[in-house]
């Protein structure tokens, strides 16, 4: 299989309806020239998923997200690019013709392929296994006993691995499977003494592992007994296709339910999945046997920004609980928690006491991740010893400090000041008090981060100045993207008024890309806001070697962050509040060159005026250590800095306001 050829790409693009391939998954209601209906990925009541027909965008206010038709396909759907590619071509009656690819991302692609295709494999082996009589004596004896029909086993595509060293390696020897991607997939492992190939798994029931899509990725196998020799679990190698970190048990036969539901059940293992799955809870994945990662928390994101985690009521169970609420907090995810009864798993709960049983349980019992850390901190406590409240206090604030969104925070602050009965300042102090401690921390890490660079990639003197918060350059940057974003086409003209040759007629303007012209203007200037920083450069990189901009190529970005980015400029009116704010006089009326050079002009003003600011406070600092050398050095940039300066506030008629405002140095 090799790529879809551009022109494919561009005549799926044209017959694609974006209203119409929303409609699929979303109720719309046309509104003056959008549609607007309930987000998809949100719990909501107003509709704030907006759908732009001209644009052939969609942006849902409620999550951030937005794209196009392919980009929301591979959202709803958790397809690749090109899976949705073709799957709205078949759509459409678009017939795809592939063309080679180059010879290395061919190689790659193709290895996936085999390693995919080699699991797939393995997971009918061991299917099969099950019907032999050591498999049926064994492997489908316990899964039985577990009551586990035989329906469930299909729809998990349980099996068993035999007692046999070289059970696997034989069957995939006869179907020519090549050695080093049996290796690879951790399905086998080499002898050190012979070189000869064995089983990895052996006597063990087995659960594939898929992806989104419900492909093997990997495998879990299950030892029967109780060897105190041999691990009770052991998972397949970590490989090109299998990150243990980011795959979801179960996700591939939950996430239509998480959907609906609007909540994800996690639990710790494949046997509360399973049973909880027979039963009528479909919405339920299982960490596959790790800790919960960030990398798994943006995975259940995709489908609900609800989670109820179930553990045991053991410190484990508490400590994995603590730890991931935080970790979904951070994700800006609703997170609850249920501590099941002594010596009951989610598996164990539902065949002694039934699902309706469990799922009231669910309700009535889960704890927000307030009431769950309240609970924990105050266990085996007097709750009126003040030292007990003080750690209760510095707990909770540790918790959320992490949470981004201001007005979530104060919301939970004042929540838990009548909790705790205290004042609102005083937990709003002690939230700061641990945000200003989370600060220090990242700012060790990205200093570390720094520190580990090669010197070729660490900033120059002046660009290693630090930021000013006052001076924040986000908005600036966020503007001349908009710009590069909503008018990518366009050219710039001299549209003062007409031009004439030397003779006194009327010629025609020159005229310049805005791309081209923004690539001259910002050359060597770097976004300090990285997603910000990664549009321009890809932009001008595509620009560079094309000559011209492929939005749709954003809106259906591999980095989410990017699409979403996007699909917020478009949708942004044209003339921000930032204009009104920063420049009275200056109005979208139109004249696209005014436009952009007032958004480079005042992008620079700022990004000097740091440079300036901060040059002018290490000269104090140069002078009262007497170091005249750096001194010195510093009143050369310093110089420099305020000639720049005083250039672009006479291009933006701003310099009475600077001599207003500055001092003697």
């Amino acid at each position: 299989m090799g790529r879809i050829p551009t022109h494919i790409v561009d005549q799926i693009y044209q017959a694609v309806d974006v209203v119409e391939v929303v409609s699929d998954y979303v109720t719309l209601k046309k509104k003056g020239a959008n549609f607007w209906g309930l987000s998809p990925w949100s719990n909501e009541k107003t509709p704030s998923f907006s759908v732009h027909p001209g644009k052939g965008i969609y942006k849902d206010f409620s999550s951030g997200k937005g794209g196009n038709a392919v980009n929301f396909v591979m959202e709803m759907e958790g397809l690749s690019y090109v899976e949705a590619l073709k799957q709205l071509a078949k759509r459409y009656n678009i017939e795809i013709e592939e063309e080679e690819e180059p010879e290395e991302a061919k190689l790659q692609r193709d290895k996936r392929e085999s390693l995919m295709i080699v699991n797939e494999f393995a997971a009918s082996y061991f299917q099969e296994q099950l019907q032999t009589d050591e498999g049926k004596a064994i492997g489908l004896s316990y899964f039985k006993e577990r009551g586990i029909l035989e329906h469930t086993m299909k729809t998990f595509r349980l099996g068993y691995a035999p007692d046999a060293w070289q059970g696997l390696v034989d069957a995939a020897a006869q179907q020519q499977y090549k050695e080093e991607f049996l290796l690879d997939l951790g399905l086998v492992s080499r002898s050190e003494k012979n070189q000869k190939l064995f089983d990895r798994f052996r006597s063990r029931v087995m659960f594939p592992i898929t992806n989104p899509m419900g492909k093997v990725v990997g495998f879990g196998g299950r030892i029967l007994g109780n060897s105190k020799e041999k691990a009770k679990y052991i998972n397949s190698s970590e490989s090109e296709i299998y990150h243990k970190s980011r795959v979801l048990y179960g996700l591939s036969e939950a996430k239509q339910h998480i959907r609906n539901a609007d909540r994800c059940i996690l639990t710790e293992g494949y046997m509360d999945t399973i049973i909880l799955h027979q039963n009528g809870i479909q919405n339920v994945v299982a960490s596959s046997g790790t800790a919960l990662t960030k990398e798994q928390v943006r995975l259940i994101r995709r489908f609900t920004k609800k989670v109820l985690m179930i553990y045991d009521g053991d410190a484990a169970g508490i400590k994995a609980a603590l730890r991931g609420i935080d970790l979904l907090i951070k994700e800006e995810m609703d997170a609850q928690v249920l501590i099941l009864p002594d010596k009951h798993d989610p598996d164990s709960y539902v065949r002694e006491f039934g699902p309706t049983a469990f799922q009231e349980m669910c309700e009535k019992e889960a704890l927000s991740f307030i009431d769950f850390k309240m609970r924990v901190l105050s266990q085996d406590q007097d709750p009126n010893d003040p030292q007990v409240q003080t750690a209760i206090i510095k707990g909770i604030a540790d918790s959320l400090a992490l949470i981004p969104d201001r007005v979530q925070r104060q919301m939970y602050i004042r929540h838990v000041a009548q909790q705790v009965d205290i004042t609102e300042a005083l937990m709003m102090h002690a939230v700061d008090e641990a945000r200003r401690e989370v600060s220090k921390t990242q700012a060790r890490d990205r200093r570390r981060e720094a520190a580990m660079q090669p010197p070729e990639q660490q900033q120059a003197p002046v660009k290693a100045l630090k930021s000013f918060e006052q001076l924040d350059l986000a908005n600036q940057e966020k503007e001349i993207l908009r710009i590069m974003v909503c008018h990518f086409d366009k050219s710039l003209t001299d549209e003062t008024g007409p031009v004439e040759d030397e003779e006194g007629n009327e010629v025609e303007k020159e005229s310049v890309d805005l791309i081209a012209y923004l690539l001259v203007e910002m050359e060597g200037l770097i976004f300090e806001n990285q997603t910000y920083e990664q549009l321009k450069q890809q932009m001008f990189e595509e620009y560079q070697q094309h000559q011209k901009i492929n939005l749709n190529a954003y809106l259906s970005h591999p980095d989410p962050a990017i699409c979403n980015l996007v699909a917020d400029l478009l949708t942004a009116p044209e003339a921000s509040p930032l204009w009104r704010r920063v420049r009275l006089d200056i109005v979208w009326d139109g004249n696209l060159t005014k436009v952009a050079e007032g958004a480079i002009y005042h992008y620079k003003s700022r990004k000097v005026e740091k440079l300036w600011q901060e040059c002018r406070e290490k000269i104090k600092e140069a002078q009262q250590k007497n170091d005249v050398e750096e001194g010195d050095r510093l009143l050369e940039m310093y110089m420099h800095l305020a000639s720049m300066r005083k250039q672009i506030h006479e291009k933006l008629g701003t310099e009475g306001a600077i001599n207003a405002r500055d001092g003697q140095l």
